[in-house]
């Protein structure tokens, strides 16, 4: 389904199929966008690990890079630069967990030189908003590629777009936040509270069942075998 099939569905079960309408075409893609949204934060995120927001560049002597706003949560890092093998693979810790790291973590962490400079072994979460930080200091440019789970690239504002990252058998679901945006609206014919609020629960109850059939998914099936007599 996309972007102008949802607005169809939307005036079909709205009963606003005439002009002039009561909700505005653009109004609608304006509701559609934050339902698509919102349906992918309440899921936890597209999971991404080859556009342009998941390629990272490390600059020689910069302990800090800005990431995309729309990165929700890093799962993996992995330093393509050529950097020793055992250094290949940088792990990403949260700021507020690096006490406790081991030993032989904690003198590369906790040095009492910040600007130590070397091979990137660390990515550092959570200092800054939209920031990380390198442990070490890269001596010369280098590249990430991250895994990461995001938020859209690209809002919903006209016709004929995909709602890439949701599976097709969400894409109807997503009227439910839409016709909870629209019976919001401040007008005497649009508006009515009692049904905002019900379309807002049946939304979020369908996000979690989504997200736990997510979770299923992302799990290996672990096999268990039994011995015999």
């Amino acid at each position: 389904m996309e972007s102008h099939e949802l607005l169809c569905a939307f005036r079909d079960d709205a009963v606003d199929d005439a002009a002039p309408y009561l909700w505005g075409t653009d109004e609608v893609y304006r509701y559609i966008n934050d339902a698509y949204f919102m349906f992918v934060r309440l899921t936890g995120g597209i999971a991404d690990g080859s556009s342009a927001v998941t390629q990272l560049a490390a600059l020689a002597n910069q302990p800090t890079l800005a990431i995309d706003k729309s990165i929700m949560r890093i799962r993996t890092a992995v330093n393509t630069g050529p950097q020793r093998d055992e250094y290949k693979e940088i792990k990403v810790i949260n700021a507020q967990d690096i006490d406790a790291l081991t030993d032989s973590d904690y003198g590369v962490i906790r040095t009492t030189n910040p600007t130590l400079k070397g091979d990137v072994r660390y990515m550092i979460i959570g200092e800054q908003e939209d920031y990380v930080r390198w442990v070490n200091v890269p001596i010369t440019h280098t590249h990430i590629q991250l895994v990461v789970e995001r938020l859209p690239l690209i809002p919903i504002t006209r016709p004929r777009q995909r709602f890439t990252g949701v599976r097709d058998e969400h894409h109807y679901h997503l009227l439910k936040w839409v016709r909870h945006l629209a019976y919001r609206k401040q007008d005497a014919d649009t508006f009515n509270l009692v049904k905002s609020d019900q379309e807002r629960d049946d939304f979020m109850a369908y996000c979690a069942m989504a997200l736990n059939e997510k979770g299923t998914r992302k799990h290996k099936v672990r096999m268990t075998s039994y011995g015999g007599i």
